[in-house]
């Protein structure tokens, strides 16, 4: 009967003992992947003032783009100033 009992200890602090060897590397694993999110999220907010620069900088640029049909018609009267081509 003491050898049953014994023999369950040692299964039982056996098991204890996998399950703290699991959770310990699992609680690694996770502080990695959080390290390397958080290089991450670092790196972004180093780059989006420069993210925000370049769409300021697009956000410009619309009136131009505006204006391409404006352009358009122009060239197509100094290219055919009698409208030859239809």
């Amino acid at each position: 009967m003491l050898k049953i009992v014994l023999v369950l200890q040692v299964l039982i602090l056996s098991l204890f003992g996998f399950l703290l060897f699991y959770v310990q590397n699992t609680i690694g694993d996770l502080s990695i992947q959080v390290s390397s999110a958080m290089v991450v999220i670092e790196d972004m907010k180093n780059v989006l003032p420069e993210i925000e620069v370049a769409i300021e900088n697009f956000n410009q640029l619309e009136p131009l783009f505006e204006n391409l049909g404006k352009l358009s018609d122009l060239l197509s009267v100094l290219t055919d100033p009698f409208g030859s081509n239809g």
